[in-house]
């Protein structure tokens, strides 16, 4: 066999052995990860937990007055390391994750995925540290009061609960570790039923 012919061998061999990296390790600096678990809001009822969630443009008070107000999500998350094989008892505070940005975007079945035709998108700032190992609750503003003042969510007022808007929201949570190193993405998602349900007419 000739020489390159044995040296081009050599080299894929070394090539195939060596660990290549995967797509988390190329979006962070971090050892650390951020992981959404879960996300909720409230059913129709109104009780807490529902992986559906459903939200009302208005709400009609004992007095017959009617409020706008922000509906809230929570995201069950968890800090875990990238490598899998080192020990919990062998992290160190500085890869505890904190939570400091929350992304919010819309999209919906029909293809209308213009802001206007979907909820505009936002972000939000917040600080919430994830410690390596633990599971916390992070609640926060899925749909802003605001929202249901502009398209499409104000043409609802009015049109009763027989017409229902569905949307997609897709939740990106950002963070970095103790050290400074940003963490990758974190990304989720909800399907939200917006309608006017308290409005009897």
């Amino acid at each position: 066999m000739k020489r390159e012919n044995i040296l081009l061998i050599l080299v894929i061999m070394v090539f195939l052995v060596l660990p290549s990296c995967n797509k988390l390790e190329n979006e962070t600096t971090s050892g650390s990860v951020l992981l959404i678990n879960s996300i909720t809001g409230n059913d129709l009822d109104g009780t807490e937990g529902s992986t559906t969630i459903f939200i009302d443009v208005l709400q009609i008070n004992d007095d017959g007055s009617m409020t706008i107000y922000n509906d809230n999500g929570v995201a069950e998350l968890t800090a875990v390391l990238l490598d899998p094989y080192v020990s919990a008892n062998d992290t160190t505070y500085y890869q505890n994750i904190v939570v400091d940005q929350i992304d919010i975007e819309y999209t919906r079945s029909d293809g209308l995925n213009n802001e206007g035709d979907v909820i505009y998108s936002f972000s939000q700032k917040v600080t919430y540290m994830v410690p390596i190992g633990d599971t916390i609750t992070l609640p926060f503003v899925l749909v802003q009061h605001v929202a249901k003042l502009e398209s499409p969510l104000v043409e609802l007022v009015g049109l009763g609960s027989e017409k229902v808007l569905k949307l997609e929201a897709k939740v990106t949570i950002h963070g970095k570790d103790v050290g400074g190193h940003r963490v990758a993405p974190a990304v989720g998602a909800v399907s939200v039923w917006i309608s006017n349900f308290g409005d009897a007419e």
